[in-house]
């Protein structure tokens, strides 16, 4: 999401961020302004990031968005070097009517693939709040393993998890390509 989106977002400026974006957003759609602050504060300090940062996820044939999934930074921050030095942190958010239905798991896939394939990304971070049963379930289920835990200021306790790939797994190849 381009800086002028995010600020389109945060200003609660609906019709704008649907011109800007391109893509219709539900009414109820709810914004974490943390994440869409923080993003923003990214991009102006280092606009060569945009692509890691921040997308929307929109369904295809409506044209809604859906969600959001970015990475909270480039490869290799300070923050997972005890983690993953060389990894980088996925997160995502999927709005609650879109919920239970793959679309999480679709977009995390099919960004992780563009990680690995344009950028030769080899090591994926997921934090996780130790309460939310559903990411923990699609954290597991696509092969992340624990790899500790950490306190994060605003959320307290996150479990961290990790997936090293030597290439890219099989089970996501039909979708994605192959090793």
């Amino acid at each position: 999401m381009c800086p002028e989106l995010l600020e389109a977002l945060l200003a609660r400026n609906r019709e704008l961020a649907e011109k800007i974006g391109g893509f219709t957003i539900p009414e109820d759609f709810v914004i974490n302004v943390r994440t869409l602050r923080t993003r923003l504060r990214q991009l102006h300090a280092r606009p060569e990031a945009q692509p890691w940062l921040l997308r929307a996820i929109v369904l295809t044939q409506s044209q809604t968005m859906c969600g959001r999934i970015g990475f909270h930074s480039e490869p290799g921050p300070e923050e997972l070097r005890n983690v993953a030095a060389d990894g980088v942190e996925l997160g995502y958010e999927v709005g609650e009517s879109f919920r239970r239905q793959g679309i999480g798991k679709e977009a995390a896939i099919g960004l992780m693939n563009w990680a690995y394939e344009e950028h030769d990304q080899r090591v994926f971070v997921l934090s996780i709040d130790p309460g939310n049963i559903p990411s923990l379930k699609l954290a597991r289920s696509m092969g992340f393993r624990e790899t500790g835990s950490h306190i994060d200021e605003e959320d307290g306790l996150e479990l961290y998890f990790a997936r090293r790939l030597q290439c890219w797994p099989a089970e996501w190849a039909t979708a994605y390509g192959r090793c």
